[in-house]
């Protein structure tokens, strides 16, 4: 039985449960392996492109990407890598937020940040 890109996709991921990253890279040779000895290698694109999805779909958020003005804390990174368990967290340390921070997971973005109030202020004082 063949199977589509996002069934390989969800093999992929299940199966790599708890791997290491040598694992996981040794996995995916493997993988293209396969397809090119099915003379397949063209579903290689399409099996890449749904791995983030299946991954959110089984344990939750893919990417958390986290800006603030300055670096977050031991203690807070912590809490945030349990709260977005198996997910890749990203910092990027912004000035210009001025205090707070700007929160983007996978496609939700939450804007706690001085900088994005004082710019709903702005739009609402122009809107008024």
């Amino acid at each position: 039985m063949k199977r589509n890109e996002k069934q390989l996709a969800r093999t992929f991921v299940t199966a790599l449960e708890g791997a290491t990253h040598p694992q996981v890279e040794a996995a995916a040779v493997e993988l293209v392996a396969l397809l090119a000895s099915r003379n397949e290698v063209h579903r290689v694109k399409g099996v890449i492109e749904v791995v983030e999805t299946v991954w959110r779909e089984t344990y939750g958020a893919a990417t958390v990407k986290i800006e603030t003005a300055h670096p977050l804390t031991a203690a807070l990174r912590k809490k945030l890598e349990a709260l977005a368990s198996g997910a890749e967290i990203r910092e990027k340390i912004r000035t210009e937020i001025i205090g707070g921070a700007k929160l983007r997971i996978d496609e939700t973005i939450i804007d706690g940040s001085i900088e994005g109030h004082l710019a709903q202020l702005n739009q609402a004082l122009r809107n008024a």
